[in-house]
């Protein structure tokens, strides 16, 4: 037997949506519908309805909508068939069989959770105990409470016992191997504990079960951290400490930041100001980034203010800028050289940290900053350099409108630049982008390069349509055909150059398509158009664009 439409059906009608979202979220009753915060982002607004009628909810603020199976899967962290579940027990229906059923693995993997748990337990036990005393003083002195240790089921491994625990438990070798939790020493054979003499981080999924462990050295072990391999319950890639935690924060209204350790997380959640999450060990991935906007539409990345925190900042930007969408981006804050969330939280408690949020960038001026900040700007062919990597770094974005609006904004920054480096004036900023108007002389040609270009490329034609529409050709044939370039693309976006000159040369512009060949046969150097890939012909078009182009006088 499978989950039929029928019995989900059956399933909604038997239970309350407020009254599953009502142990969350404060509803208050307007005519037939219920209205709140909402639980999906921050707002101090109510525009959170649930509609018990119709079995849904619906977000005027962030577009979010749902029913109860959608709500316990974002809010829990649950897959489909554990919101089912779920509901159904609520409801006190009888679950159908979901067939076929791998019961051996799906023992084991309860089996596996069972024995993280345990084995966070035991670490939690020993923190208490008169070995676990130097860790427990080393988390008080890092200002840590009692509370927010027991939050984070913070605790100490020692230098052996957990491996003849969990058998005592009835977990065997395979098990706690599994977990990560164990060795086998290549000298003799010999079992071992996998942590050991370290304070111990649980690492908790979207559901709050404990899937694997960091730890951190007492003495001179190395290395410093050490987190659990990866196994059938955790992918380092695809995990942040501290989901639980932060989830519960930002329901709160709580901004969000992303970090870089366990001790940050904890500071930043302890310090009431913020929620915080943090990746672990590795460079920030597609899925953690994915995994963040299910929280925050703007999370602010607040790595450590060393070389290496900032060079993992540059690295994340350019990692998030390809899977930018609508109403989805973060901010960046900067910390002063040398410290990171927790030292500044030590020096100058929760103000501290409102004070580095509230600086936080725009991820554009950020963008811009840092990648500026690797040129000369005082000299022509350095500022055409940074041109050309700021505007690679716009063509990496995914969404078309979200990279055009990007794209926009960076062009408007370039063309201030423009106009500041004709009056003299330095350094440049953003800020100002007045539209100007440069000579026309010499330029011809290049502009009969650049329809060449775009009329062998069309793909790149079409990613820089919004931003090419805003540049004045200065020529009315060219400008004409530019136009009528784009009129054709938008109608047939599979048309390749062939199918392009045929509708151009319908249009009247054979004789500016000779003499675009002639000019563009420069260009070629007696090679084949084949021969040219996409990133060259990218990097011409935007040395064009910077040469002759300047944004279309408004009136």
């Amino acid at each position: 037997m499978t989950i039929t439409p029928e019995f989900l059906e059956n399933l909604r009608s038997h239970i309350s949506l407020s009254s599953i979202i009502g142990k969350r979220v404060k509803l208050t009753k307007k005519g037939s519908r219920f209205v709140g915060l909402c639980p999906f982002h921050g707002e101090k607004t109510p525009s959170f309805n649930v509609n018990d009628d119709e079995g849904f909810y619906h977000c005027f603020g962030c577009g979010v909508s749902g029913d109860a199976i959608s709500y316990l899967r974002e809010t829990d962290g649950l897959d489909f068939i554990e919101s089912v579940r779920e509901l159904a027990g609520i409801a006190g229906m009888a679950m159908p069989e979901i067939g076929p059923i791998d019961k051996a693995k799906q023992e084991r993997h309860k089996n596996l959770l069972s024995c993280l748990d345990y084995a966070a337990s035991f670490f939690q036990g020993n923190l208490q105990k008169i070995d676990g005393q130097r860790a427990h003083n080393y988390l008080r002195e890092r200002g840590l409470s009692d509370q927010i240790i027991a939050e984070f089921r913070l605790g100490y491994a020692p230098h052996s016992g957990l491996y003849a625990h969990l058998q005592q438990k009835g977990y065997g070798a395979e098990i706690s191997k599994l977990a990560g939790l164990t060795g086998i020493s290549e000298r003799d054979g010999q079992k071992y504990d996998y942590f050991r003499d370290r304070v111990i981080f649980p690492i908790e999924n979207r559901k709050g079960q404990v899937i694997a462990f960091g730890a951190r050295a007492m003495g001179e072990a190395q290395p410093k951290y050490l987190n659990s391999p990866d196994s059938p319950s955790f992918s380092k890639k695809s995990v942040l400490y501290g989901w639980p935690q932060a989830r519960e924060r930002v329901r709160r209204n709580l901004p969000l930041l992303l970090v870089e350790g366990y001790m940050d997380v904890i500071a930043v959640t302890a310090s009431q100001k913020a929620a915080a999450l943090a990746p672990l060990g590795t460079a920030l991935t597609e899925e953690q980034i994915a995994l963040v906007w299910k929280l925050h539409d703007e999370p602010i990345l607040c790595f450590d203010g060393d070389i290496a925190g900032q060079n993992a900042a540059g690295k994340a930007i350019e990692r998030i800028l390809p899977n930018l969408e609508p109403g989805k981006s973060v901010r960046i804050a900067t910390l002063p050289e040398g410290m990171d969330p927790d030292d500044i939280i030590k020096a100058e408690g929760g103000d501290g940290l409102v004070r580095i949020i509230g600086t936080a960038a725009s991820l554009v001026d950020a963008s811009w900053s840092r990648k500026a900040a690797l040129y000369d700007l005082s000299q022509p062919e350095q500022r055409a350099a940074f041109w050309q990597e700021i505007r690679r770094l716009v063509r990496t974005i995914g969404h078309n409108q979200t990279r055009a609006a990007f794209g926009d904004e960076i062009e408007r920054r370039i063309q201030s630049m423009r106009a500041a480096s004709r009056g003299g004036n330095a350094p440049f900023r953003a800020g100002i982008y007045p539209s100007v108007r440069r000579p026309k002389t010499g330029a011809l040609r290049r502009v009969q390069t650049l329809l060449g270009l775009l009329i062998a490329f069309p793909q790149i034609t079409i990613d820089t349509i919004e931003t090419l529409s805003e540049l004045d050709f200065g020529n009315l044939d060219c400008e004409k055909m530019k136009n009528h370039l784009f009129d054709v693309l938008i109608r047939d976006q599979d048309l390749d150059e062939d199918g392009i000159r045929y509708h151009l040369l319908k249009l009247g512009y054979k004789d500016l398509l000779i003499q675009i060949d002639e000019t563009t046969a420069e260009l070629w150097l007696n090679r084949k158009k084949a021969d040219i890939d996409m990133d060259e012909a990218r990097r011409k078009i935007d040395e064009i664009i910077t040469l002759s182009l300047t944004p279309r006088r408004r009136q």
